[in-house]
């Protein structure tokens, strides 16, 4: 069973990865601030406070050069700072967290479902049964 390492108003770093059209991953460091924990869905309510760090490694696993680096989707980086999302306690390791590349554009609403939501709605939409 997976279990919260972290609790309220304690932050960890969270990788994403979206892998491209051309086969390389696109990878973002962001501090996780923890907002609440939902036992009941082994998540927590995080804000991402801060965008960290960013690469992008080729098909091959090769880190590109920063001007190498695909500006196209580099650009959605810097308005996922401040959105509130759920996160399985297995994202507080460090691992890279896969996610598809519609979540990053914003055609998936996974960054981007707490909008406009005021903070307690936020939290009762992530898990009813919070324990």
């Amino acid at each position: 069973m997976p279990t919260a390492h972290y609790k309220p108003k304690d932050s960890f770093h969270v990788q994403f990865a979206w892998r491209l059209e051309d086969g390389s991953y696109l990878r973002a460091i962001f501090d996780a601030y923890i907002l609440d924990l939902y036992p009941a869905a082994d998540k927590y309510l995080v804000r991402l406070t801060e965008w960290i760090a960013t690469r992008e490694d080729d098909a091959e696993g090769n880190t590109k050069p920063q001007e190498a680096m695909t500006q196209a989707y580099i650009q959605y980086l810097p308005r996922l700072v401040d959105k509130r999302l759920g996160l399985a306690y297995e994202a507080d390791t460090g691992d890279p967290l896969y996610l598809r590349l519609a979540t990053l554009t914003g055609e998936h609403d996974f960054f981007f479902r707490f909008d406009g939501l005021p903070e307690l709605d936020a939290e009762a939409a992530l898990g009813k049964n919070k324990a």
